[in-house]
């Protein structure tokens, strides 16, 4: 309660800007997921020569090809 009642004078002065901010910030997660996405497609598709080339095995990129794309 005592936090509600310090953030609620700055939110409602700053809600242009809270609101910005948010909508920015989630941009950006659904930008990095879409990449991780992408990333882990593409290592799933490498050769095993290209994986040997990037220091990788085939359980290694089986292993972060199979994580969801919103775990790091």
């Amino acid at each position: 309660m005592f936090a509600a009642s310090i953030l609620r004078p700055l939110v409602r002065k700053h809600k242009e800007k809270l609101l910005h901010h948010v909508l920015a910030r989630m941009g950006s997660e659904v930008r990095e997921w879409c990449r991780r996405s992408r990333d882990r497609r593409a290592l799933a598709a490498m050769s095993d020569r290209a994986l040997r080339d990037i220091g990788l095995t085939r359980y290694d990129a089986a292993y972060e090809a199979s994580k969801p794309f919103w775990r790091a």
